[in-house]
């Protein structure tokens, strides 16, 4: 993984710290797994791409929860978040 990579993938654990303990959890494993299947990604164009897709997901679960607030758990029917992908 790169440095840029690498910074990226600590920028997302500490904005996971703003979710619920349950969907940190949650979000903490699904963003590892991503992370780890485009560490070999050597394409810059491809790589830009999964990383502005990564935002887009990250902001989309931040705003989840942060609406949320109002009393709901935020989970799906299934008691898992209803979007599980960051990449």
């Amino acid at each position: 993984m790169s440095s840029s990579g690498l910074r990226f993938y600590r920028e997302v654990r500490r904005a996971l710290r703003k979710l619920p303990p349950n969907a940190q959890d949650y979000y903490a494993v699904v963003a590892r797994e991503k992370f780890v299947a485009h560490r070999d990604e050597d394409d810059a164009a491809r790589v830009e791409l999964i990383v502005r897709k990564s935002r887009e997901d990250l902001r989309w679960v931040l705003r989840k929860y942060s609406s949320s607030s109002d009393g709901g758990d935020g989970d799906g029917a299934a008691g898992k978040p209803d979007r599980p992908k960051l990449a």
